[in-house]
C-alpha cells in the first residue's frame, strides 16, 4: 500500500507499505537513483527483521525492540524517504523534513492500536551524526514531538549509543541514516530520562513513571551511567569485540 498527500512540496516521499517499500521499483518511481534504491531497500530489510532478534535482558528474553512484530502484524509500518542536497543539511531543513513526517505519521498512518503506529524515515545522504545534531536536547524539536506523542530515534552506521539493557549491543547502527518515528509510551522513560526537559513532558503526559523504571535518570544513576560507560570503553579496547550475533538467543 501507498500513502501520498496532495502536497506536492512537502521534503519527504509518499509513505509506503513494508511490502512495497521493499520493491526497488517502488522507490525508482519516487525519482531516485539505482543505488539510492537499493540503499533504502537494505535499509527496509534490516528495520523489518534485525530489531526482531530476541536478547537477554537482564532476567528476560525478548524482541530488541518489542513493537516491531507488533506493527509488522498490523500493517501499520510504513517508510518514507527524505533526500536534501547536501551531506551537511541546515539544521532547518532537517526541522522542516521531521515536522513534515510527523505530521504524515499522524495523519495518513492508521493501526488497530495507535501505539502500533511506525515509520521509517531513510536519508541516505546525509552524515549520520547530524541527524542527531538536529535533534539535540538544546534545540527543543525532539521535545516538542514528545509534546505530540511522538517518540523519534536516530539510527546511523556509526551510532554510538549501545542499548540500554547490553551496553556492547549497538542496536541503533542501521545501513543508512534514518529516523524512527512511533508513538510515544509509557515505557519509553528510560530512552528520555537523561534530559529534564523530556522528563517534564513525560510526566505531563504520564505522570510518574512505573516504580521499576524511577531510578532511571536521577543524579545516582547519572553518575553510575558515566563510570558504566567507561569501563565499558576499558573493555572494548582491551579485549575484542564479541560480533552482534552472540548476544542473539536461539
Amino acid at each position: 500500500m501507498l500513502l501520498s498527500s496532495s502536497t506536492s512540496t512537502l521534503p519527504v516521499t509518499s509513505l509506503l507499505s513494508l511490502r512495497d517499500a521493499g520493491d526497488h521499483r517502488n522507490w525508482l518511481a519516487e525519482g531516485v537513483s539505482t543505488g539510492v534504491a537499493d540503499t533504502i531497500v537494505a535499509c527496509v530489510d534490516w528495520a523489518a527483521t534485525y530489531p526482531v532478534h530476541k536478547v537477554r535482558k537482564h532476567r528476560r528474553v525478548e524482541a530488541i525492540c518489542p513493537m516491531v512484530a507488533p506493527s509488522i502484524a498490523d500493517r501499520s509500518f510504513y517508510f518514507a524517504g527524505a533526500f536534501p542536497e547536501t551531506r551537511e543539511p541546515a539544521l532547518t531543513a532537517l526541522d522542516e523534513i521531521l515536522w513534515s513526517a510527523a505530521d504524515r505519521f499522524e495523519s495518513e498512518i492508521d493501526a488497530s492500536d495507535p501505539r502500533l503506529r511506525c515509520l521509517t524515515l531513510v536519508l541516505p545522504g546525509v552524515r549520520g551524526a547530524r541527524l542527531l545534531e538536529a535533534t539535540d536536547p538544546s534545540r527543543g524539536i525532539k521535545r516538542d514531538l514528545l509534546r505530540r506523542g511522538i517518540l523519534v530515534g536516530e539510527f546511523f552506521p556509526s551510532c554510538p549509543f549501545a542499548t540500554t539493557f547490553n551496553p556492547r549491543l549497538f542496536a541503533l547502527r542501521s545501513p543508512a541514516p534514518m529516523y524512527v518515528f512511533r508513538t510515544f509510551l509509557e515505557s519509553d522513560w528510560r530512552f528520555i530520562c537523561q534530559v529534564p526537559a523530556w522528563q517534564t513532558v513525560y510526566r505531563e503526559r504520564f505522570g510518574e513513571p512505573p516504580r521499576k523504571l524511577r531510578h532511571l535518570g536521577g543524579r545516582g544513576w547519572r553518575l553510575k551511567q558515566k563510570l558504566k560507560w567507561r569501563v565499558d570503553a576499558l573493555k572494548n579496547r582491551l579485549a575484542p569485540a564479541k560480533p552482534e550475533e552472540s548476544f542473539f538467543e536461539s
